[in-house]
């Protein structure tokens, strides 16, 4: 009523796909909310728990804008769905224009804390009555889908209409409406129009009318950032243009509107974090992988410990959909991480240094998205040949082969899509075509395809370390620094995850020297003097982060020697791995065996397991690449205070964390084992890169 918002289907609530169980609680929220409150209850015997609409609203984009990724993103025609990162410096103030029936502009300042401070009745209820009143239509999509094909100026009364040209002196164009439907009564101009043409021109009304309006309270509150929110956007790009055009015009171009992916759900968002009805996770200890655990204690959470979550959550896209069929991006499920995923300490991410964990955005560049899409769609029928041809253990059942073929399908499906729609789940990366890839794995059932793979191979890898350990402790120690990081590197071909590699793999066909010989070094990408000169004329390294990558010879005569000389050297060592599996990638719980295993056979590193000098964590991650942005916050304490960060691997150091910066001491070590990722980096294939900054 008035000019409060409520959506089209006049409230939110928060519940799964089919009816709860006695005894469930449903969080409502909107007008609907209170009107159906008792009809709800009776008939599915649930509690129907209603929450503040606006508090509700402010939570849910709080909580959005921080755990969703490329949840926010600018509209325009000529640039569409640019995503911003707004968590770089304070998300706070902002206003969100929700937009249902009516409008309500609210200014949130922080958390908890927000104000209804305008808002008009002239909202989607008004779009969608006058267009059914003109038209007849009654759907809010039919009539947005009207809107494509329609000539607003046949309808509108144009600035040029009425000078006959620009009006340049006070910043008009022709085309500028200069009068809503007002070409329609003068017979001079003799306007022809159609349906479309009126909802084509309604449209626009409406939506300059709110941009208008919500650029004025943010003039009038000093306020930079402008969301726009509610059921009336529904992802349409010409309303999304038009809000972001009456932004910029008024702004003169300084600033610009914001849009959300889930925009439709901040409502029923806010309402499922009032109350919860999930279990908590117990703490798990650094070397141990965490799993899941407790009971169900639904509970009202008092507003202080509200703003204080234990957990985070990951967006899925193995299972896609959008809000509507017009609509630009889709929607993935919410996967509820077991525990908070926070920001690595050392990690530089700043208004004036950004982190980007992507090297390269393939939203930007047509020929490496087509590339890499072309090479996915190869890699991922190349793991039916290497089922068939018995490479993969883990397969050899006809059950998991079945999976396999569902996850190919599915997979190959989703990769067709971002074809057609490069944006629809986000910026695409290298690092989010193969996370897409792991989790359509884990939906078919296919937990680990490479286990098999991964414990022949780290059998093999275990047996030559101490024969390996032995040969570099008997070197100077200079030339031990130098040796170890090109047994990491050598180590760092036993990579299932290339192409390139995969048959010499496959056939047993590469050992550590013929790794190291195939390696090239280059000046632009390695500067082990500068690392080899750090470790013997500077201080120790007090403690050291080092995320690791493949299992077998990559962790083991890579990776665990470099540790045990930084451990030598006097640091405290935290190895930080997979939380899930990943191609042959080693998770928390592999590595831990490992260096167990290892420890048997060297006095070193048994002591610093046991002392807890060494210790192994969960990153968090289950994708070959690392969002630094994202790590489990065991890792993150035990983070805190190291002076040197190494990142391993290509996805880890190339594709991903590339150009990421550190506020203290960090190296890289991978190999470049694609073309087209050298090529973007002026690299050639094989090259190593092992480049160390200090702090």
């Amino acid at each position: 009523a008035g000019d409060e918002e409520e959506d089209e289907e006049e409230g939110s609530s928060s519940c799964g796909g089919s009816v709860p169980d006695s005894g469930s609680v449903i969080m409502a929220t909107g007008g609907g909310a209170h009107r159906f409150r008792a009809l709800l209850g009776r008939e599915l015997g649930v509690e129907i728990r209603v929450e503040d609409e606006m508090e509700s609203l402010t939570a849910g984009l709080n909580f959005l804008i921080r755990e969703v990724a490329d949840e926010v993103f600018t509209y325009s025609e000529d640039k569409p769905m640019q995503f911003v990162d707004p968590t770089t410096d304070d998300i706070f103030p902002y206003l969100l224009v929700n937009i249902g029936s009516g409008v309500s502009i609210i200014k949130v300042t922080g958390e908890g804390r927000f104000e209804r401070i305008s808002g008009t009745s002239l909202g989607g209820g008004t779009l969608w009555g006058l267009l059914h009143l003109l038209t007849g239509v009654r759907s809010f999509d039919a009539m947005l889908g009207m809107t494509k094909s329609g000539d607003n100026s046949k309808v509108d009364m144009m600035v040029g209409d009425i000078y006959g040209s620009d009006y340049g002196k006070i910043g008009l164009k022709a085309t500028n409406i200069a009068s809503s439907m007002g070409g329609v009564y003068r017979k001079a101009l003799d306007k022809q129009h159609d349906d479309a043409d009126i909802a084509r021109s309604l449209l626009y009304m409406v939506s300059n009318n709110i941009g208008q309006i919500a650029y004025l309270n943010a003039q009038l509150h000093g306020i930079k950032r402008i969301y726009f929110g509610g059921y009336f956007i529904r992802g349409h790009p010409l309303t999304m243009h038009t809000l972001s055009y009456a932004i910029n015009f008024w702004s003169r171009g300084e600033m610009s509107a914001l849009f959300l992916r889930h925009e439709g759900f901040l409502g029923a968002t806010g309402a499922f974090f009032k109350t919860e009805d999930v279990p908590t996770p117990a703490p798990a200890s650094p070397s141990q992988p965490s799993t899941p655990t407790g009971q169900r204690t639904p509970r009202r959470r008092p507003p202080t410990e509200r703003r204080a979550k234990a957990y985070s959550f990951t967006e899925n896209f193995s299972i896609a959909g959008a809000i509507a069929d017009e609509a630009v991006g889709a929607l993935g499920m919410l996967d509820r991480e077991p525990s908070k995923l926070m920001a690595l300490p050392q990690l530089v991410n700043t208004g004036e240094q950004p982190y980007q964990p992507d090297t390269v955005d393939l939203s930007q560049e047509p020929q490496q998205q087509s590339y890499w899409i072309a090479a996915m769609e190869r890699n991922t029928h190349g793991l039916l040949d290497l089922a068939a041809s018995g490479a993969l253990p883990s397969c050899a059942d006809e059950a998991s082969r079945r999976r396999l073929e569902r996850f190919v399908a599915l997979y190959l499906d989703h990769l067709r899509r971002l074809r057609e729609r490069p944006l629809a789940y986000g910026a695409m990366s290298v690092r989010a075509l193969l996370g897409l890839r792991e989790q359509c794995l884990h939906e078919v059932g296919l937990e680990d395809i490479f286990a098999g793979v991964k414990q022949r191979e780290t059998d093999a890898a275990l047996a030559a370390l101490p024969a390996l350990l032995a040969q570099t402790d008997a070197l100077p120690a200079d030339e031990q620094v130098r040796q170890l990081l090109h047994n990491v590197l050598a180590g760092n071909m036993f990579d299932w995850g290339s192409t390139a590699l995969r048959e010499e793999l496959a056939a047993g066909q590469l050992d550590l020297a013929r790794a190291r010989s195939r390696i090239h070094w280059r000046s632009q990408f390695d500067n082990t003097e500068a690392f080899v000169r750090r470790m013997a004329g500077g201080p120790a390294y007090r403690r050291a982060v080092v995320f690791v990558d493949n299992s077998g010879a990559d962790v083991c005569l890579g990776v665990l020697p470099f540790a045990r000389l930084l451990l030598a050297r006097g640091a405290a060592v935290v190895l930080a791995a997979n939380s899930r599996p990943a191609l042959n990638d080693v998770t928390e719980r592999e590595l831990a065996d490992i260096v167990a295993r290892a420890a048997q056979d060297d006095d070193a590193l048994a002591a610093a397991w046991r002392e807890g000098g060494l210790v192994v964590c969960a990153t968090g991650s289950s994708g070959p690449c690392l969002d630094l942005r994202k790590l489990d916050e065991r890792l993150v304490r035990l983070a805190r205070g190291a002076d040197l960060v190494a990142i391993v691997g290509m996805g880890r150091a190339i594709h991903s964390n590339y150009r990421a910066r550190f506020a203290c001491d960090a190296i890289k070590l991978a190999v470049f084992k694609n073309q087209m990722a050298a090529d973007a980096a002026g690299a050639d294939m094989y090259d190593a890169l092992c480049w160390y900054d200090a702090a």
